[in-house]
């Protein structure tokens, strides 16, 4: 791994060694979150030791508008044998092993990274308004999948054009074509690619098109929710915040 030139960070779950920066094209766990990732991590060379980049520097508490009524406590779950009972974040839907970011007043869970997605931001698909990150009560279909929005599950939406993306599908390329007055134009892909790419790596999107068994988790109403998946979010977030959805 090559060393980036910062300066070395102490953190609270690896006190005994500091942490440095690390660039490195290679797939890890994080050792805060448990969640996969590629490339730059806080690295401690004598134990073996990862955290992402975030996770190192991630504030003890947090606003967020992903919870915009009580500010987030950063906390750690306790290993398996002692666990009480399980979580998953409340925006992925995927499960709590490691830090995460909790309001303990409203049981609201949620992945550090999870935390850095963008409220906002635009598609070559609907490129009249911004689309705003949000749950909704309503079910509707991604215009991308052409698969379920399931009700209270977190989407990129335009409420006012009832346009609704998975936040996963934001990740697939869409395609140009012209229309037959030969203007471009953006449109959902003829063929849903399962299989993406990101930093040179393979990963599978879980779940396929007209495929509706897409790891189903139930809300706190009881309704049913999809899991993202872990090596997913950390690839959402690296590709929304550095501009690497195709056409944007």
């Amino acid at each position: 791994m090559a060393p980036i030139h910062k300066n070395p960070i102490q953190h609270l779950i690896h006190p005994n060694h500091s942490l440095t920066l690390f660039d490195s094209n290679t797939k890890y766990v994080c050792d805060g979150c448990k969640i996969l990732g590629i490339g730059k991590r806080y690295n401690c060379s004598e134990c073996d030791f990862d955290l992402h980049e975030y996770c190192g520097t991630c504030p003890m508490n947090l606003s967020s508008f992903l919870h915009p009524f009580h500010s987030l406590k950063l906390v750690t779950r306790m290993p398996h044998g002692n666990r009480q009972l399980d979580r998953v974040c409340n925006i992925c839907c995927d499960s709590i092993e490691g830090l995460f970011y909790r309001c303990e007043l409203c049981e609201f869970d949620v992945h550090p990274l999870c935390t850095q997605l963008p409220q906002t931001l635009r598609h070559v698909l609907h490129q009249v308004h911004p689309l705003r990150l949000l749950s909704s009560s309503e079910s509707k279909t991604c215009v991308i999948c052409k698969e379920a929005c399931n009700a209270s599950s977190w989407r990129y939406r335009c409420a006012l054009c009832e346009f609704d993306i998975h936040m996963e599908c934001m990740l697939i390329q869409c395609e140009k074509e012209k229309t037959w007055l030969g203007i471009s134009k953006y449109v959902p892909p003829s063929t849903f690619p399962r299989t993406q790419y990101f930093a040179g790596h393979a990963y599978e999107i879980p779940y396929s098109n007209h495929n509706h068994n897409d790891c189903p988790v139930q809300s706190d109403h009881g309704r049913t929710r999809r899991r993202i998946g872990k090596i997913i979010i950390f690839i959402l977030v690296k590709a929304i915040t550095t501009a690497l959805i195709l056409g944007m």
